[in-house]
């Protein structure tokens, strides 16, 4: 480990969160690393990966080094977050699983700062997505009622492997396709999943533009 590196690392938390994890032996080995401040709330379970390597999951990541981080991120994890691979989450970000809810990252995934996850039932994020600020939550705080018929409060929220968004996205239970692009500032507000892959998405609603062809691999997390 870097010699800065040790200076940013919030010990506190990273042990704690290791120790939730996988006890002491994972406290040892601390396959999670937390840097900078960060608001803990743990009652629920976080789940690694089976033998999980030191840094698997990183938060405070400078994957992403624009500006200075100003000290307001928060973990509160009630129900279960599991980790599926390598993560690198940047700084200020707010990590929300609900009791009974499910928050999966999957391996290669590097969520911008600034971004909110909320997750009040499921939230699944595949393999290889690549996202800057970024709002995500699979429920409405508030009853909606179309056509006097009350609608469903939660919901899920479901991105593909190998998607990209760009920054300032909100998926508000959402399906994004596998190797879809989200462009920037779009709202997301549906199930995409039966117009195909690859699919480019923008707008607010997000609607399909054309097919995103491209090839992307996330090196950062590497």
């Amino acid at each position: 480990m870097k010699i800065n590196n040790l200076f940013r690392l919030n010990w506190t938390s990273t042990a704690r969160l290791n120790y939730r994890a996988g006890g002491w032996r994972c406290v040892l080995r601390m396959p999670i690393k937390v840097y900078g401040p960060l608001r803990l709330h743990l009652s629920g379970r976080i789940e690694l990966p089976e033998h999980a390597i030191r840094n698997t999951l990183i938060i405070g990541s400078r994957h992403e080094d624009y500006t200075a981080s100003a000290g307001r991120a928060e973990v509160n994890v009630q129900g279960v977050w599991r980790i599926q691979g390598i993560v690198r989450i940047g700084p200020d970000c707010f990590i929300g699983v609900a009791q009974g809810a499910l928050l999966e990252i999957g391996d290669g995934c590097a969520i911008g700062r600034d971004s909110q996850i909320h997750c009040a039932h499921h939230i699944c994020f595949g393999r290889d997505v690549i996202v800057g600020e970024l709002y995500a939550t699979d429920s409405t705080e508030h009853q909606l009622v179309k056509q006097g018929v009350p609608q469903p409060m939660l919901g899920e929220v479901i991105v593909g492997d190998g998607v990209y968004m760009g920054f300032r996205t909100m998926l508000l239970r959402a399906v994004v396709p596998a190797r879809s692009v989200v462009a920037s500032g779009s709202v997301v507000n549906k199930d995409f999943s039966e117009q195909g892959e690859e699919l480019l998405l923008a707008g607010v609603p997000a609607t399909v533009k054309g097919r995103a062809t491209y090839a992307l691999k996330n090196v950062s997390t590497r």
